[in-house]
C-alpha cells in the first residue's frame, strides 16, 4: 500500500470514527437530572410527560421484550416454583404488572394453574391487559383489578421493577392492600449507597421519575414492615450511572424475597 492510500484509509477510519462519536454525543441520555425527591423530579418535567407510564402511548414500549424470559426473571421464578410446591396453591398480585407480561413470561417455567393471578397497574395498561386478553395475547386467567386492596387478601405481592417508579414507600404499598401478605418478591429495585435519589428515564419518547433508594434504610423499612429477608440477589447488568452526573456513582440492583414475621 502506498503513502496515499494508507493517509486515505486513515482519514476513512478517523471519519467513521467521528461520526461515530457524534451519533453518541446527539443521543439523548438514558438518564438525566438528580433530584432529592419524587415532587422536585415530577416538577421539572413539561406538561406532555408528566402522565408518565399512565397513556395509551406507553403500552408498546418494550412490549415484546417484557413478554419474554430474562436473566433476572430466574430467581423469581425459582422462589415462585418453590412457593407453590410449598404451599400447593397461591394467591398473588403482580403489582405492576403491566399487561400480564410476567404471568405470560413464566408460563413456560411454572404450573401457573396451580397459581390466581392478579394484575394491578395503572389504568391505561389495565386497558390493554384487557384487551390483550381479548385478543388471546395473555391467558384468560389472569384478573385485572383497579386497586390493589381489590385483590382481596393474597399470599404473595410480586412486585418486579415497581419500586423505582412508584410513588409511595414499601410500606405504603403494603398498605394499599387488603392484608399484608405472607410473602413479598421485590424485584429489580435500584438502590444506593448514598442518600435517595431521583433521575428522569427516557422511556420510549417520554421521561419518568426514576427512584434510586438508600439501601440501608429500604432494608430497614422492609424489617419494620415486619418482613424479614429471606434471599437476595443482584443484577449487575442493571447499574445505572446518571449520563448528566457521572460523579455521583452508580446504583446497584437488588432483588428480594420477603416473609411476614409480625
Amino acid at each position: 500500500m502506498v503513502a496515499r492510500d494508507v493517509l486515505k484509509t486513515g482519514a476513512y477510519y478517523a471519519l467513521g470514527a467521528a461520526t461515530r462519536l457524534r451519533a453518541v454525543i446527539d443521543r439523548e441520555p438514558e438518564l438525566s437530572g438528580a433530584f432529592p425527591t419524587l415532587e422536585l423530579a415530577k416538577a421539572s418535567l413539561p406538561p406532555e410527560e408528566k402522565s408518565g407510564y399512565d397513556s395509551d402511548d406507553m403500552v408498546e414500549v418494550a412490549l415484546d421484550n417484557m413478554l419474554k424470559m430474562l436473566s433476572w426473571d430466574y430467581p423469581v421464578v425459582f422462589w415462585l416454583d418453590r412457593l407453590i410446591r410449598q404451599e400447593g396453591h397461591l394467591s398473588l398480585l403482580d403489582a405492576g404488572g403491566h399487561i400480564g407480561t410476567k404471568h405470560h413470561a413464566f408460563g413456560p417455567y411454572l404450573d401457573l394453574t396451580k397459581v390466581d393471578w392478579t394484575v394491578w397497574d395503572l389504568p391505561a395498561l389495565l386497558r390493554a391487559g384487557r384487551k390483550a386478553q381479548a385478543d388471546g395475547i395473555v391467558s384468560d386467567r389472569i384478573n385485572y383489578v383497579e386497586a390493589p386492596a381489590d385483590a382481596g387478601p393474597v399470599d404473595v405481592l410480586l412486585a418486579s421493577g415497581l419500586m423505582q417508579y412508584i410513588e409511595v414507600s414499601f410500606q405504603g404499598l403494603i398498605d394499599r392492600l387488603a392484608e399484608p401478605p405472607r410473602f413479598a418478591i421485590l424485584n429489580k429495585v435500584a438502590t444506593r449507597e448514598n442518600d435517595d435519589l431521583v433521575t428522569l428515564q427516557l422511556t420510549g419518547k417520554k421521561r419518568v421519575p426514576y427512584q434510586m433508594r438508600h439501601r440501608g434504610r429500604f432494608e430497614a423499612e422492609i424489617r419494620n414492615a415486619g418482613y424479614e429477608i429471606r434471599d437476595f440477589w443482584t443484577i449487575p447488568c442493571l447499574s445505572h450511572r446518571i449520563n448528566t452526573h457521572p460523579w455521583l456513582g452508580f446504583s446497584d440492583s437488588y432483588g428480594y424475597v420477603l416473609e411476614r414475621t409480625a
